[in-house]
């Protein structure tokens, strides 16, 4: 039932208009928003100590959270069809950081948050002649969900998908070797595979395989966010220049020091947060494993 479902929402995205499409979008989001209370509190309360808000500006930054969710997931749906308009829909800034890192010939690893729409990003990258690989965790493909993203990802898309489990590592290694771009999530709880890091001033668990690889193969470390613009349809790619060429609080290399390290990385990631909390995906706990081990 769930599958029929999906695809029947998935054809009736591909029939509409874009912005008809986007516009629907967001009134999934809004009805997720009203109808996902325990989350939705959660989400709120998260922001609260996160950013030092008032519980009605984290409702509202949470409620337009879930409003880019619902653009995102059309926007991911109609990916195949949006392919051939992405250079209208995405504008790529700061490509010459990318560039740059990517003549080294030791691959780059891109890092990144869910931020905007991420997926599209990544499109719009392949379709600048980028070969993009993202490191994915693998999830139950309930009613053939997992089978549309991987779809989306890899046809759609054309990015190469590496699993961050079994054989994933060969993967990691071969991607870093052809000198491609490894993308990494790096607003994830880690859980026990990570090590505690300040994040938006909250202690949180915080996976070290960026600087790990940075460390093995000498890969520059690409800072890479997507925005959706103020009129909700298109977005702005923004690369920055190499965070890893940059010396930690203490004047040491990027790798030397882990904890400092990621910090620079957390940095990142919290100054994007902070300027664009409403783009960031609340819903996912950054913090479970401290605060609900």
């Amino acid at each position: 039932m769930l599958n029929q479902w999906l695809s029947f929402t998935v054809r009736l995205f591909h029939l509409l208009p874009h912005r008809v499409a986007l516009c629907l979008g967001s009134s999934l989001g809004r009805t997720f928003w009203f109808f996902n209370r325990r989350k939705v509190d959660r989400a709120e309360a998260r922001c609260v100590s996160a950013l030092g808000v008032g519980a009605s500006i984290a409702r509202e930054i949470v409620k337009k959270a879930y409003v880019n969710m619902g653009r995102s997931m059309v926007e991911f749906s109609r990916l195949d069809v949006l392919r051939p308009k992405l250079a209208s829909l995405v504008t790529v800034e700061g490509k010459e950081h990318l560039d740059e890192a990517l003549r080294r010939g030791r691959g780059v690893l891109a890092l990144t948050a869910h931020m905007g729409n991420w997926e599209l990003a990544g499109a719009r990258m392949v379709a600048e002649g980028y070969p993009m690989a993202p490191v994915y965790t693998p999830q139950r493909n309930t009613g053939g969900l997992e089978d549309l993203i991987d779809s989306q990802r890899t046809i759609a898309a054309g990015m190469r998908l590496i699993p961050s489990e079994g054989f994933g590592l060969r993967g990691v290694f071969r991607t870093l070797r052809e000198g491609s771009v490894l993308t990494l999530l790096q607003d994830l709880d880690a859980r026990r595979e990570g090590i505690l890091i300040p994040f938006l001033g909250l202690p949180a668990r915080t996976a070290t395989g960026i600087v790990k690889l940075h460390r093995k193969f000498g890969s520059p470390v690409v800072p890479m966010v997507a925005l959706r613009n103020l009129d909700g349809v298109h977005h702005t790619v923004h690369v920055e220049r190499v965070l890893s060429d940059l010396p930690d609080e203490d004047g040491n290399l990027f790798g030397i020091n882990m904890e400092k390290s990621l910090k620079m990385c957390n940095n990142v990631l919290e100054r994007w947060i902070s300027t664009y909390p409403e783009q960031w995906m609340w819903l996912l706990d950054k913090w479970e494993s401290v605060f609900n081990p």
